[in-house]
């Protein structure tokens, strides 16, 4: 199904990986206060997600008037993760073109959002919030990225490892929702998940 196909690139096997390349990649570049800010922020966003997450499965903390229970994970890290790649990867053409490449590759993470919502995993209100938090994360990276512009390290070498990344681990799925509700079970005390109601 292309929904699935297109989900699937939004899945943490592909970003999480992908995220620290990035970082990398900003760090071999001697981009330090770049690559810093980049993977603080990514992290802080995920642990975000994760918080939230934990919070519905654990308690049933969230919205019920917007069918909100927790953000979405994979919204926020494509929405902040290709905004990053492709405003790096459109510096390589030249620095006009890193912001566009940049608002295309947020584009390409809010797809995956809508994916979401199509497959009925998210509800509208919690891809919108993964899509605004992991954008937030991706704007604020990439000021730090422009406060010390640098040429790009060995950019072929990093570009061919994204691709192989997004290509490589297409499909795999990591065990990151299995592993929040076994911890909000065991932050709870409760014998079992707290689960959304049935439409």
């Amino acid at each position: 199904m292309p929904w699935v196909a297109i989900t699937d690139f939004g899945d943490a096997a592909v970003m999480a990986p992908t995220a620290l390349v990035l970082g990398l990649w900003l760090g071999a570049s001697r981009a330090w206060l770049g690559a810093l800010a980049w993977l603080v922020l990514y992290g802080t966003a995920a642990f975000v997600v994760i918080c939230t997450k934990i919070a519905y499965i654990a308690w049933g903390v969230g919205v019920p008037s917007l069918d909100f229970a927790g953000v979405s994970g994979h919204a926020m890290s494509a929405a902040a993760v290709l905004t990053v790649a492709g405003y790096m990867i459109g510096g390589l053409i030249s620095r006009s073109a890193a912001l566009p490449a940049g608002a295309s590759g947020f584009c390409l993470g809010v797809l995956i959002g809508v994916s979401r919502v199509v497959l009925g995993d998210h509800s509208p209100s919690e891809v919108v919030a993964g899509c605004a938090l992991g954008g937030l994360a991706a704007l604020a990276a990439i000021g730090a990225i422009r406060a010390r512009p640098e040429i790009l390290a060995r950019p072929a070498v990093f570009v061919v490892a994204l691709v192989a990344l997004g290509l490589g681990m297409h499909g795999h799925r990591a065990p990151s929702e299995q592993l929040a509700v076994e911890l909000a079970t065991r932050l709870s005390g409760h014998a079992a998940p707290f689960e959304r109601p049935a439409p």
